[in-house]
């Protein structure tokens, strides 16, 4: 059995016991050949996922909806009935196995680079699709959670100018923070300042695949492994970063010294200055597309 099989085996039966070329500007993904494997997993996870979704539906007595601002301390399903706009964080996940379905809806947050749309936090056996998330600082955010799933969910920033090493934060797409064995996949970012940002060194084993970043006019990184805030130089480990979009950016992926034995392998990268900086030496970038092009 492979290593996602596997993976996805164990999420299911968890959550059921428990209730460089000339400078262009291309506007969107070319077709990729090589998406062979995402889109495999990306079915496997599909049946999966369905079963996983019946289940909980039986146990946890139906689905609960949300029409605000929302913490989730209970297991079970829930589904985003209406739009709705937060000043803060938009919807907090504080419970294991839990199915939370955005409902193709769309969460507006407060601009200015604040708030944010999902938190995971410290959760496991999650699973969150399909929604729309709008000017947060930070759309998804990931914290100190394991085996869990975001898929089909886009975020839209507003192409702000951010500066860290300046104290002007950047916007992001998807974060994730001494988090392991999850599964990133099919998500949109558009005009954020950082698509998918992983950091620490408890963060390990994830798949991030076959997402879609954007940046604009002040596009930073279009994927960045780093430590956590004060918490020594460690970052991840041994995550796949396979057939990324990543597009109007400065650097497409950047890994620190810390970040060891990533594989950032068949991805497509359109930037402004670097495809890559690899500052450990371990990481594998092999079979990227990649091209320059103009801010």
């Amino acid at each position: 059995m492979s290593k996602i099989k596997f993976w996805l085996a164990a999420l299911s039966l968890a959550i059921m016991a428990g209730l460089g070329c000339q400078k262009q500007n291309p506007v969107q993904a070319p077709a990729n050949e090589e998406n062979v494997t995402a889109a495999q997993i990306a079915a496997e996870f599909e049946a999966t996922l369905e079963t996983e979704i019946q289940s909980l539906n039986k146990t946890a007595g139906g689905v609960t909806e949300i029409a605000g601002p929302t913490v989730i301390t209970a297991s079970g399903v829930y589904k985003v009935r209406s739009d709705f706009s937060a000043t803060a964080d938009a919807i907090v996940i504080k419970a294991n196995r839990v199915v939370l379905d955005l409902g193709e809806r769309a969460i507006t947050g407060p601009g200015n680079k604040s708030g944010r749309g999902i938190v995971l936090d410290g959760a496991t056996h999650v699973i969150v699709r399909n929604g729309n998330l709008k000017t947060f600082g930070v759309g998804v955010a990931v914290l100190g959670s394991s085996r869990t799933v975001v898929k089909n969910v886009k975020v839209q920033g507003g192409d702000e100018f951010a500066d860290p090493p300046n104290g002007i934060p950047p916007q992001i797409g998807i974060l994730l923070v001494n988090s392991y064995q999850n599964l990133i996949f099919n998500n949109t970012y558009r005009k954020i300042n950082l698509g998918i940002f992983v950091r620490g060194g408890g963060s390990h084993d994830n798949y991030i695949l076959h997402n879609s970043a954007v940046g604009g006019a002040h596009g930073l990184l279009g994927i960045c492994y780093n430590p956590a805030g004060g918490q020594g130089p460690a970052g991840p480990t041994n995550d796949q970063v396979l057939h990324n979009f990543l597009n109007r950016f400065g650097v497409g992926i950047q890994a620190s010294s810390g970040s060891a034995q990533n594989h950032f392998n068949r991805n497509t990268i359109y930037y402004f200055n670097k495809a890559w900086e690899d500052f450990n030496g371990t990481n594998a970038f092999r079979e990227n597309r990649t091209m320059q092009i103009t801010p």
